[in-house]
């Protein structure tokens, strides 16, 4: 199975219709018994490579699971009290992550592998939802990004993109990789088309921010609608989708060639920029590999791709 078709089945796991759990209240008797409301706790935690059948036993009143799937195991969490939104805790290694205000969580195990989580898919809202200013809804999303940073989370590059900063980034990617330290103004936040993205990696561990907004209500003297979106995966999981399906398991060794290729078409890039005065970051490095599995080991990197 691809990593589109996982990720399609997580999205139609994920955007599940959110609604409040009703109770019927009517025909109630004495001789009846009540009906007693869930126990939803206020924050959830969930950790990578964790078993998804350890999580749903610490939730058994949150967390379902569909484990009849071929290849998949799938662990959803949603159906919360739209009044009291639980926030999530991410421990991504020693660093935990919380995402207030969340609406549903899903996370992935794959069966023919060690049945760990490999994929954890978000959705949370903006402020308390609905309808707000353009103005309001950045700030929040801003300030989110900020308490991501200042966790420890910082910008990650395609290997074989461009590495650029702040207004250069902006200019170059649109809303598809924006510079998380980089504070969009009310005027370049109206501008973007689509869905904004930020890419950020932390301890082996990669997190893409996502918001969408309701594509028909982007006046910016009326009120808006947003939605954040957080998919995380292990840094081993986004190596692995560089080869064939066929040779995931080894991937480590055909790695340099790999790393050759992509480095070559980003420094292209970076001349071709260069040229035109657009500063590069320079300092910038691309993460070191995941620690290798037991029996296996992460190839010696040569300088020219240090």
């Amino acid at each position: 199975m691809t990593k589109t078709t996982k990720i399609i089945l997580a999205l139609l796991v994920a955007f599940a219709t959110v609604i409040a759990i009703a109770f019927n209240t009517s025909n109630k008797s004495q001789e009846s018994p009540k009906k007693m409301t869930p126990s939803y706790p206020s924050n959830i935690e969930l950790a990578m490579y964790q078993h998804g059948d350890d999580w749903q036993k610490k939730y058994p009143t949150v967390v379902a699971a569909e484990t009849q799937n071929f290849g998949l195991n799938f662990y959803k969490a949603m159906n919360f009290d739209p009044n009291a939104l639980p926030s999530v805790t991410i421990n991504a290694g020693e660093t935990k992550t919380v995402i207030p205000k969340v609406l549903s969580i899903s996370a992935t195990e794959e069966k023919n592998r060690s049945p760990e989580i490999i994929s954890i898919f978000i959705t949370a809202r903006v402020k308390n939802g609905g309808a707000m200013s353009h103005d309001e809804a950045r700030l929040y999303i801003l300030d989110l990004i900020e308490k991501f940073t200042a966790a420890g989370w910082k910008i990650a590059f395609s290997f074989n993109k461009p590495r650029l900063s702040g207004i250069h980034a902006l200019n170059y990617y649109g809303a598809d990789a924006l510079d998380p330290n980089y504070k969009l103004s009310l005027a370049e936040w109206m501008q973007l088309d689509g869905s904004l993205n930020w890419k950020l990696y932390l301890n082996h561990t990669y997190m893409r921010v996502t918001v969408d907004r309701d594509q028909d209500h982007l006046d910016p003297n009326k009120p808006g609608a947003y939605i954040i979106s957080l998919t995380i995966e292990p840094h081993e999981e986004v190596q692995r989708m560089y080869v064939d399906q066929k040779e995931r398991d080894h991937w480590r060794q055909l790695w340099i060639p790999i790393a050759r290729k992509l480095r070559s078409e980003r420094n292209i890039k970076e001349a071709t920029l260069k040229a035109q005065g657009i500063p590069i970051v320079s300092d910038y490095k691309d993460p070191e590999l995941p620690p290798a599995p037991p029996g296996q080991q992460n190839p010696v990197i040569p300088k020219d791709l240090q």
